[in-house]
């Protein structure tokens, strides 16, 4: 690390360097050291006995059904859930015209057991149907990590990440990917990744996600939450989890079919069940998951079911889309709380380096928890009419 420190202030110390083919520029340290990388990215370490090393990307997207720019989060997060309560926040250019919307995340993963890795990710707009987003990580291997000049390093790349300069040029400048896949959203408790070409409706309190194609099924998303109050809050919430989750998984509403339950990192669940039924005179196949979370001493459980005709059953379009469903709501993100959300201050801005001591905003895919805790079941958490947390859902 440096051996004065970071000042947002001064300038001098911060060199400007072009990122692939001239399409964005920014400020990197001057006494920083680039090194070599494969993929044609940008990396610099710095100096000192513990170094931390940045790796710069920029890189080109193309979405053949038009770009949304309400919906930017799937570029900012093309290959996974966000974390926890990260939310895209979205910044006007000086014109303040469409075509200068831009939009950006900040967050921290760690990589256990060796380092953590702080991200900040840009993208811009380039109309009609392209997205150019520059991506920072910064890796800090443990040995580094209590560096006081570290929280000043991560604000002043926030600063500079916000001032990301997108030149004006050919697409041709970078390579073109496709985005497949995107970040939506149910009843704010509950986000979720689907392929682009899915369309989206409101039936009440469910939301439809459906394709434009005849016997490709239909999945339907609905959300329940139960607040607990007192001292024993957080253990209530775990019970209720595993009880609702176990109720689910032997068949919800009393349906006949298979189920089964799986207790995944951080304590969440994912139960299946798997039953026949009939709908407007057409035979079906219901494929049900429940994901649940107990959190802040609130259960949530978000309630997955997608319809498929029995005629279609055992093709490749069944065997595609199950499994692209069965990944995806495993890997939702559950039980979003407005404690956990990051608010938006238009002066100051996110800061990275707040995160430094809220391991709660560290994802660690590695760490897996024991089985919530049970309550007998008579203690609280009943739904209406005794019949469990979810009733006849």
């Amino acid at each position: 690390m440096r051996d004065e420190p970071y000042d947002s202030e001064a300038s001098a110390d911060w060199n400007p360097v072009a990122l692939r083919g001239g399409v964005a520029s920014l400020r990197v340290p001057s006494t920083w050291q680039r090194l070599s990388r494969d993929d044609g990215g940008l990396a610099f370490q710095s100096p000192g006995d513990n170094p931390v090393d940045l790796l710069i990307s920029v890189v080109t997207y193309r979405n053949p059904y038009g770009v949304r720019a309400e919906e930017a989060i799937q570029y900012l997060d093309r290959e996974n859930v966000l974390p926890r309560g990260i939310l895209p926040s979205m910044e006007t250019g000086d014109s303040g015209t469409d075509t200068d919307e831009r939009h950006w995340i900040a967050y921290a993963v760690a990589q256990p057991p060796d380092r953590q890795i702080f991200v900040w990710k840009v993208a811009d707009f380039q109309p009609p149907d392209h997205v150019r987003v520059v991506t920072l990580q910064l890796l800090v291997p443990n040995e580094s990590a209590d560096d006081p000049e570290l929280s000043d390093l991560i604000d002043r790349l926030g600063e500079e990440a916000a001032r990301v300069k997108f030149n004006p040029g050919p697409i041709s400048d970078g390579p073109v990917q496709r985005v497949t896949m995107r970040n939506v959203w149910h009843a704010d408790s509950v986000r979720f990744r689907l392929p682009w070409d899915w369309n989206s409706a409101q039936d009440d309190e469910l939301s439809l996600f459906y394709r434009d194609m005849e016997g490709a099924g239909t999945l339907r998303v609905a959300v329940h939450r139960f607040e607990h109050e007192g001292s024993d809050a957080e253990i209530l919430a775990r019970a209720i989890l595993r009880q609702t989750a176990e109720q689910f998984a032997e068949g919800p509403d009393e349906r006949e079919g298979v189920g089964s339950i799986e207790w995944l990192p951080d304590g969440e669940v994912i139960a299946r069940f798997v039953t026949d039924g009939e709908e407007d005179g057409e035979k079906l196949r219901f494929f049900l998951w429940l994901r649940g979370a107990a959190i802040e001493g609130q259960t949530t459980v978000a309630l997955f079911s997608f319809a498929f005709p029995q005629s279609s059953r055992g093709g490749e379009l069944e065997r595609s889309t199950l499994a692209m469903l069965e990944q995806e709501i495993r890997r939702a993100v559950v039980g979003i709380t407005d404690s956990t959300e990051v608010e938006e201050d238009e002066e100051d801005g996110f800061s990275l380096a707040d995160l430094l001591n809220e391991d709660d905003m560290f994802l660690d895919d590695d760490d897996d928890q024991d089985d919530p805790d049970s309550l007998d079941e008579d203690d609280e958490g009943q739904g209406p009419d005794g019949q469990g947390p979810l009733g006849r859902a």
